[in-house]
């Protein structure tokens, strides 16, 4: 194998496995993959390696690479992925510059469907789309296709509407899982005012150029819950106005449930300070700091290695409830992958992404669930499978809502604006007309 030149800061390495580099001024991840097939002197047919970009970062890099090692190996290309915590931004510089990317693991809809429109990205081939058909169901390939076109395989699944908690600290001082949002609200006045000293709920937002998004997520399953999917959905195509009482109301009620005083490990400051994946730290601790922790199910990743949860662990989770009487909905969101070179092993790795081999070595290892119904329930550890299961019951699901809506409103000013409103610099009257202008200016273009 011919490794070619490593970059300033970038670390390489042969025989099927790879390096990670952390970028601390960047916060950028980096792994380069050989194949251990190809000839001596040679990378790959021409010459290039295919370039990956994306969102992961770490060990959910670390577990991404695992998914590409058999298709490197077997035809003989080099994968070099570059895992970036400003994927939005980062991923419009790239685009049409020398460091463009083949291939993008991308988390918005929204995103996905301005780069169709831009005529960024190809369709994909037919034997990637013979594996869509083999390995997904129709409802989730219908994210993927734009004016009857796939345009983009989907990765990975998340369940957001999660609530994890301490079973050990619950059952010590007597406090019930809750079954409503009023319970749940009168469940966190009672943690906020007891002796134990412990915060209800773990939170934070900082996130990079994404700052915001974890913020978003709380207010989406309040507004599904109180208002019903087919208002969420009308709210989520831009019908329905931020200015709208009932968002209003969602907006009051996370900042009366989680932001006031004394319901949040470290108070504002620490909110907007800390990172997103950092946001658990105080659940874990031998003295907890907090007693619940509303994150995606992808935040068992982020714990340390070997963190168990589930009715027989100290760690569980519970579905954020509803309404009284009501099944709650879930929140749900997803990555796509799309293309930005048809060349022919870019085309090979789009259809082996496509397949029930890619994703599986990472199922196995946790903290991921694959948007193919092929990848078997044994293949995930027990936390996932109980996240499995919540999602094949539950009568409601929608899809993210601003991951959903055009990206320079979903994930630039919803974002931007939402920070500014949790760490109290705007009112919210300011911050629905910041977003409603730009909504009806965008509606007119």
């Amino acid at each position: 194998v011919r490794a070619r030149r490593p970059v300033r800061g970038e670390r390489t390495m042969s025989g099927g496995r790879m390096r990670q580099f952390r970028n601390l001024g960047a916060a950028v991840t980096v792994a380069t993959l050989f194949a251990v097939g190809c000839a001596a002197g040679e990378e790959n047919a021409t010459g290039e390696a295919i370039v990956v970009f994306g969102p992961y970062r770490d060990a959910e890099a670390d577990r991404l690479v695992e998914s590409f090692e058999e298709y490197a190996e077997n035809a003989g290309v080099v994968i070099r992925y570059t895992g970036s915590n400003d994927f939005v931004t980062d991923l419009h510089r790239r685009i049409g510059s020398a460091d463009a990317p083949d291939i993008a693991l991308i988390p918005q809809p929204g995103l996905v469907a301005q780069l169709v429109d831009d005529g960024s990205i190809f369709q994909l081939d037919e034997a990637t789309a013979r594996q869509l058909v083999e390995n997904y169901e129709p409802d989730v390939l219908a994210v993927a296709e734009f004016d009857g076109v796939d345009y983009a395989v989907p990765f990975r699944r998340t369940m957001k509407s999660v609530v994890w908690f301490r079973r050990d600290v619950f059952e010590t001082e007597g406090w019930v899982l809750p079954t409503s949002l009023d319970e749940l609200e009168a469940l966190s006045a009672t943690i906020a005012t007891s002796e134990r000293g412990i915060a209800p709920w773990c939170f934070a937002i900082s996130a990079g150029d994404a700052t915001g998004w974890a913020a978003t997520d709380w207010v989406e399953d309040l507004v599904v819950r109180r208002q019903g999917p087919e208002f969420y959905d009308a709210w989520t195509a831009g019908t329905v106005e931020f200015a709208d009482p009932a968002i209003e109301e969602a907006f009051v009620e996370f900042r009366d449930l989680v932001l006031q005083p004394g319901r949040v490990a470290g108070g504002i400051v620490d909110v907007v300070s800390t990172r997103v994946e950092r946001a658990w730290e105080p659940l874990l601790k031998s003295d907890p700091g907090c007693a619940m922790y509303r994150q995606a199910d992808f935040a068992i990743g982020w714990m340390p290695n070997g963190t168990d949860a589930g009715p027989e662990e100290s760690l569980d989770w519970f579905v954020l409830p509803g309404v009284a009487g009501d099944a709650p909905p879930l929140v749900i969101g997803g990555d796509e992958i799309v293309q930005f070179d048809n060349r022919p092993e870019v085309n090979g790795l789009m259809a082996f992404l496509a397949s029930s081999r890619a994703g599986t070595p990472w199922a196995q290892s946790g903290g991921f669930l694959s948007a193919k119904s092929s990848i078997s329930e044994d293949e995930y550890p027990d936390v996932e499978k109980g996240f499995i299961t919540a999602l094949a019951t539950s009568p409601v699901q929608v899809f993210d809502a601003s991951d959903q809506m055009r990206p320079d409103i979903g994930s630039g000013l919803l974002w931007t604006e939402i920070t500014k409103w949790v760490g109290g610099s705007i009112s919210y009257g300011r911050f629905a007309e910041t977003i409603d202008a730009a909504q009806r200016q965008e509606a007119l273009t």
